[in-house]
């Protein structure tokens, strides 16, 4: 899946290059791109996260060369396992 999200993000950064661009997904998705930047995101991390809805997270890069990440907002709410 990591790899997948990766190829996809990739094209995305190509095809926008020196655009602003917004990028809706879920919480696993999401993860994933941020553990391949960032191995230290891991399971844990995803578990502090799992419970905020909407998640908005600015990230910059510099053509496929991941520069930054910031929260800019986010919501917490009760994670309901069904």
């Amino acid at each position: 899946m990591q790899k997948r999200n990766i190829e996809a993000l990739n094209e995305i950064l190509q095809k926008y290059a020196d655009k602003n661009i917004v990028i809706g997904t879920h919480g696993t998705a999401l993860s994933s791109i941020f553990n391949y930047y960032d191995p230290g995101f891991n399971g844990e991390s995803f578990m502090k996260i799992i419970d905020f809805m909407p998640y908005i997270v600015k990230t910059e890069f510099a053509g496929n060369k991941f520069l930054s990440k910031e929260e800019l907002f986010y919501i917490k709410k009760k994670y309901i396992d069904v």
